[in-house]
C-alpha cells in the first residue's frame, strides 16, 4: 500500500510547478458601507446589504444627533457585523470589544435577520454605534479592552431609536401629558444612571423621558463635545457631578437642575402634535394630490390631469366620483400638513367639492392664488434652517392671527440664516419655553 502511494506521488509530482504552495484559505465574503465603518460578514449578499443599511442610517442618525463629525476608517473604529445563521432568531446580539497591533475592533454577532429580531438588532447597532464613539481616541480617557466595555446609557438608545423612526423634530412626547396632570416628574439623575443592559424594557412614557433629556442636553452651550464626554465617562453613582465635568458652562445647583428639568418636561408635554409633515414634504404631497389619473375612453389612453385643466377632464366619465375622493384625501392631507398651508389646502378641498358639483365659477383665480400662496409658503420656509426656528417650536396657529403675522414679518426682514441669527432664534426659544 505504501509503495502505490509513493507511485502515485511521483506520477502526479511533474505536474506541479516549482514552489506552489497550497492555496491559503478562503476569507469570509465581507461587505462594508461607503464609509468603511461597517463590516459585514456572514449570510447572503442581500442580507448584508440590508444590515449594511440599517447600520448607517443608524449611525447617521447617531452622529447628526450627538454633533459628532463622519470619519472614515482607520480615523474611526470598524465595527464587524457577523451574521451567524447558527443562532436562533431571537438570540440577543453580542458586542466584543478586542484589541491587536491594528487597534481595538468592535464585533457584533448577530443572528440572521428576521421581522421578530429586528428591535433587538437596531439597539445592538446603536449600542455598538455609541460605543465606538464612547472609546474612539480623543474623546476622553478610556481603556476599553475586552473586559472593560463602557456602559452605555439607556435613555440615549431610546432617543436616538425614536429619532431613527420618526424624523419629525416636531412630534410632541405626548405620553408625558399624564405626568404634567399628577405633577410628579422623575429626578433627571435616575434616568441617566440606567443602563442600555437593563432587562426590563422601556414604556412609551419612558421613551419620551428619554426624548426630553437629550433634547435638554442639547439646548445647552457645547453640546456636541459634553455629549461625546458624558458617553466616554460613562454610568456613574454621581450623575450631577459627570453633568458638571462634562457641561462646563452650564453653572447651577443640583436643585436649579432638577427645577430646569421640570421645566423642559412641562413645556415639552404640553405642545400640541403641530404636525407630521414639514414645508417640503407638505408639497410634495400637494404635488401628488393636484394630479388626476383618469382614462380617456375614446382612446383608452391614461391621463395625469392637473386640477386646474378642469375643462379637460370633466367630461370624462368617472371624474366626478375621482373629485369626490380626492376632496376627502385633501381633508386627510390638512391633518398632517404643516400649518402654514391650510388655508391653502382647504382652496383645493373646496375647489374639488366645487368641481365634483360641475361649478367652475371664479375657480381660476382661486386656483392660481393658491399656486402663488404655495410658492410664498416655500420661500419663506426655504430661509429656515433651524428646525423651523422657535416660533414653530411652540404651539402654532392653525389660522391667521396677530402673531403669525409677526411671524411673517419677522422672517421677511431677516438676512439668510447664520450661525448669529440661530443662536439668536435659540435663546428666544428658551426664554419662551421659561415663560410656559
Amino acid at each position: 500500500m505504501r509503495c502505490t502511494a509513493v507511485i502515485l506521488l511521483a506520477a502526479f509530482a511533474p505536474l506541479l510547478p516549482a514552489g506552489a504552495q497550497l492555496p491559503p484559505p478562503v476569507r469570509p465574503v465581507q461587505t462594508s458601507d461607503q464609509f468603511s465603518q461597517f463590516l459585514v460578514s456572514g449570510g447572503a449578499f442581500a442580507q448584508r446589504v440590508a444590515l449594511l443599511r440599517t447600520a448607517s442610517d443608524l449611525r447617521e442618525v447617531a452622529l447628526q444627533a450627538l454633533g459628532q463629525r463622519q470619519l472614515r476608517y482607520p480615523a474611526a473604529r470598524p465595527i464587524l457585523l457577523v451574521l451567524n445563521p447558527t443562532l436562533p432568531s431571537a438570540t440577543q446580539p453580542q458586542l466584543s470589544i478586542t484589541e491587536d497591533p491594528g487597534g481595538i475592533k468592535l464585533q457584533l454577532t448577530l443572528p440572521l435577520p428576521s421581522a421578530t429580531a429586528t428591535p433587538l438588532v437596531e439597539r445592538a447597532i446603536l449600542t455598538a454605534v455609541l460605543t465606538e464613539l464612547a472609546i474612539r481616541p480623543g474623546a476622553a480617557p478610556s481603556s476599553a479592552t475586552q473586559n472593560s466595555i463602557p456602559v452605555i446609557p439607556r435613555w440615549l438608545v431610546d432617543a436616538l431609536l425614536h429619532k431613527s423612526r420618526h424624523s419629525n423634530p416636531l412630534q410632541a412626547p405626548v405620553f408625558l401629558r399624564q405626568l404634567l396632570d399628577t405633577g410628579k416628574f422623575p429626578s433627571l439623575p435616575s434616568l441617566l444612571t440606567r443602563p442600555e443592559s437593563d432587562p426590563i424594557g422601556s414604556t412609551a412614557q419612558e421613551v419620551d423621558l428619554h426624548r426630553c433629556v437629550l433634547s435638554l442636553l442639547r439646548s445647552w452651550e457645547g453640546s456636541s463635545a459634553g455629549l461625546l464626554k458624558l458617553l466616554s465617562l460613562g454610568i456613574s453613582a454621581d450623575p450631577f457631578r459627570t453633568l458638571e465635568l462634562c457641561f462646563p458652562l452650564h453653572n447651577g445647583t443640583e436643585a436649579s437642575l432638577q427645577r430646569e428639568w421640570t421645566l423642559h418636561l412641562a413645556a415639552s408635554s404640553s405642545q400640541v402634535e403641530m404636525v407630521a409633515l414639514d414645508g417640503p414634504q407638505t408639497e410634495a404631497e400637494i404635488q401628488k394630490l393636484l394630479l388626476l389619473d383618469l382614462t380617456d375612453p375614446d382612446t383608452g389612453q391614461h391621463f395625469n390631469y392637473p386640477l386646474s385643466q378642469f375643462d379637460d377632464y370633466l367630461r370624462l366619465p368617472g371624474s366626478k366620483s375621482l373629485l369626490i375622493t380626492r376632496q376627502l384625501e385633501w381633508v386627510a392631507l390638512r391633518d398632517r400638513a404643516h400649518f402654514l398651508y391650510n388655508e391653502v389646502i382647504n382652496t383645493y378641498i373646496l375647489a374639488c367639492r366645487d368641481l365634483a358639483a360641475g361649478k367652475t365659477k371664479d375657480l381660476v383665480r382661486r386656483l392660481r392664488n393658491a399656486t402663488l400662496e404655495r410658492e410664498s409658503i416655500a420661500a419663506r420656509l426655504s430661509r429656515i434652517s433651524d428646525a423651523l426656528n422657535w416660533f414653530e417650536a411652540v404651539a402654532a396657529p392653525r389660522k391667521w392671527t396677530p402673531q403669525l403675522a409677526e411671524f411673517y414679518r419677522v422672517l421677511d426682514e431677516l438676512p439668510p440664516v447664520s450661525e448669529r441669527v440661530k443662536a439668536e432664534l435659540d435663546r428666544e426659544e428658551r426664554r419662551l419655553n421659561a415663560r410656559r
